[in-house]
């Protein structure tokens, strides 16, 4: 009788008891990779990282996946950043999410939807962080590759070799200095 007691009492418990359909709005983490969600933009911290505000009125802060922009103080970042603002602040976009990182922030896909949408992915959306890589105010992320559709590692690095062939953005330095490299020499000259 005491193990019966014990079992239910772990089920109604656990996360696949009966109430592990519903959700608190407040609740911000476990996000599944893979999933989405619709969320306006409420700040642009830099050229790849935003802050969104869902539905239920929760908000995450946004890493972009697979593409690394040049920090604020790093040349090309306050332009990274002001393009990134010009294309997202105030607008509603959809996250699809990646992971998590080490700093608790959602790594995703940051979509333009088109308007009824309500899918993952539809025709005619817009991807922000492709277009970043496009205008030449970020890197294809290549560390990360290996966590993108094959069809997204072509794309990415069609769009990076040819904004560097077109020398737009950041490539019109004559040897812009990637983020991750940038960022290392920092920490070293501590």
């Amino acid at each position: 009788m005491l193990t019966l007691v014990l079992a239910l009492l772990g089920y109604y418990l656990s996360p696949y008891g009966p109430n592990a359909a519903e959700e608190s709005p407040r609740k911000t983490t476990n996000v599944l990779s893979g999933s989405f969600y619709l969320a306006e933009v409420t700040r642009v911290a830099d050229g790849d990282t935003i802050t969104v505000r869902n539905r239920d009125g929760a908000t995450h802060k946004i890493r972009m996946h697979a593409v690394d922009a040049p920090e604020l103080k790093q040349a090309g970042g306050e332009q990274s950043k002001a393009w990134l603002v010009q294309q997202l602040m105030n607008k509603n976009v959809k996250i699809v999410v990646n992971n998590t990182d080490r700093y608790k922030r959602q790594v995703g896909k940051v979509i333009l939807p088109v308007e009824g949408c309500e899918k993952r992915l539809c025709e005619g959306e817009t991807d922000i962080n492709l277009k970043a890589i496009e205008a030449g105010h970020a890197w294809w992320y290549r560390e990360y590759a290996r966590s993108q559709s094959s069809e997204d590692r072509v794309l990415y690095e069609a769009a990076e070799d040819l904004a560097r062939n077109k020398r737009k953005g950041l490539w019109q330095q004559t040897a812009p200095q990637a983020p991750w490299q940038w960022r290392t020499e920092q920490r070293n000259q501590r």
